[in-house]
């Protein structure tokens, strides 16, 4: 595949052992959603609730190939900046109106100018959706960019209904969550469970053999691995503190590279003082001390990070663990030529509350040893989100967990719009030219791993993040559930079945 690809249709066999389909997975959690809707929210993690509700344009198989779904294939022009994406005929959402490139359009037009759209970003490239027929758009493009299959498929391109969107994009959000995915709600208690049910009208319905899904949130994180052991749960996530004690109870782990992980990382903005100095953000990239954080609070389970990708992932640049090692002397330095007296250089550090306590701790520790003061302000989601997307704060640590797209991955870290981007609209040209290049590579030419290293690297050096440490963000699951796909970031129900066992 070059310039384009008709996709032929994919199905995905049951997976090995029996069940009628008549069991529930009983999911524990401890975090709480905030939004149901795709295109607003912007927490990475959220994509593991959002899947079995929503379905994408595309989607992804264990070997990271693009697929159909929603979409039966697309072709590209010669130049490589429009793509004309074919629908499957006769398609509903769970509400029974249609998916249609009408759908599609609003949808992207609703990416693009909706004041709290989480993707603006990721669609930058993306100029204009074009209604072709019923089953056919175009979306002409800013530039060649052979990645837009990719941004399609899960999170990218998950489709709510036009419908519900149009009626109520607050409800939509909140307590209404309408897509075209396997799953259809039939309950949603906010801040503390939703239900789903199979939905029929589902286009691979036949694969489809777990009947019911009841997650239950915010739930205390000490009690997940005993309440699987007692029956209450037999699916949940949890820390890497917990994966050593989830294995000695005998329960499947679904974790690594190609499952499960998450990064942690400093975000500073270089719009907001002390960070206008370029010297301070490199002082502090030499001030961090990532093996430190792996070693206290990665449980055996994380890896020092110079980049915001683990080992074996495809942007996972092995050049940049060197380019700034843990040297606080080096620190010292850079500070004391640039004209900055010890303690001279003070900032506030943000973040979410009970989600990077020890993390702040560690970081403030290590900042006060190069003589930079902090304080910590650690707030609940609602206040520290206005914020960070909004890019008022000066620092904030964060994270991230996959993403479909490895460009969207670095757009979301690097590009204007960003939403990991603290520093956005900044962009450096450096980043922007290797983009470019990643963009007009097909996504099965030899060139592509190289380029998209390339753009990964140049974004790095050049932007703000400051990456602390990789760690396992693990699936914990009764034998008596078969294996789900193995696909970073995503969860797949697809054929997942009981098999009775332990």
């Amino acid at each position: 595949m070059t310039a384009g690809a008709l996709l032929a249709g994919c199905s995905t066999s049951a997976a090995a052992g029996g069940g009628s389909g008549s069991d529930t997975v009983h999911w524990g959690t401890k975090q709480i959603p905030v939004a149901w809707d795709p295109v607003v929210t912007g927490s990475t993690a959220a994509t593991n609730y959002l899947t079995p509700i929503y379905e994408s344009l595309f989607t992804l198989n264990e070997k990271r190939e693009v697929k159909p779904a929603l979409a039966e294939g697309y072709s590209y022009n010669q130049a490589g900046d429009q793509i004309t994406i074919r629908l499957k005929p006769k398609l509903t959402f769970q509400d029974g109106t249609p998916v249609n490139a009408e759908a599609v359009k609003f949808n992207i037009e609703r990416i693009k100018t909706q004041q709290n759209s989480a993707l603006k970003g990721s669609y930058n490239n993306v100029r204009s959706a074009t209604v072709i027929d019923d089953l056919t758009v175009r979306l002409d493009l800013g530039q060649q960019d052979y990645q837009i299959p990719y941004l399609l498929s899960v999170r990218g391109g998950m489709l709510p209904s036009k419908a519900a969107a149009q009626a109520d994009p607050v409800k939509l959000s909140q307590t209404n969550p309408v897509g075209a995915g396997p799953y259809k709600v039939v309950e949603i208690v906010p801040e503390s469970k939703i239900v789903l049910e199979k939905w029929d009208g589902y286009w691979d319905a036949a694969n489809i053999h777990v009947k019911r899904i009841e997650i239950n949130f915010g739930i205390d994180a000490n009690t997940l691995v005993p309440g699987l052991q007692s029956g209450v749960y037999n699916f949940a996530q949890i820390d890497g503190s917990q994966i050593q004690q989830a294995r000695g109870a005998g329960l499947d782990i679904l974790a690594g590279v190609n499952r499960q992980w998450g990064s942690t990382f400093l975000s500073l903005n270089i719009n907001k003082a002390p960070f206008t100095d370029p010297k301070v953000v490199e002082a502090i990239r030499y001030a961090v001390n990532p093996a430190e954080f792996a070693t206290k609070l990665g449980f055996g389970e994380g890896e020092p990070s110079h980049q915001p990708f683990p080992k074996g992932h495809p942007a996972y640049v092995g050049a940049l663990d060197s380019e700034h090692p843990y040297d606080p002397a080096r620190a010292r330095e850079i500070l004391a030529k640039a004209g900055y007296a010890d303690g001279a250089i003070s900032f506030e550090i943000a973040g979410l509350a009970n989600n990077f306590d020890q993390v702040a701790e560690v970081l403030q520790e290590q900042l006060k040893a190069v003589g930079i003061r902090t304080t910590i302000k650690l707030t609940d989601f609602a206040n520290w989100s206005k914020g960070y997307y909004g890019k008022t704060l000066a620092a904030s640590i964060f994270g991230y967990v996959g993403r479909d797209s490895h460009v969207q991955a670095l757009t979301e870290h690097y590009d204007t719009g960003g939403v990991l981007n603290l520093s956005s609209p900044y962009t450096s040209a450096p980043f922007q030219q290797a983009l470019k290049a990643v963009r007009a590579t097909p996504i099965d030419s030899p060139d592509y791993p190289s380029r998209l290293q390339a753009a990964a690297k140049a974004g790095y050096e050049n932007g703000s993040t400051v990456s602390l440490y990789t760690y396992a963000s693990a699936i914990a699951k009764k034998k008596s559930l078969s294996d789900l796909p193995a696909i970073d970031g995503f969860l797949s129900w697809k054929g997942v079945t009981f098999t009775h066992g332990d």
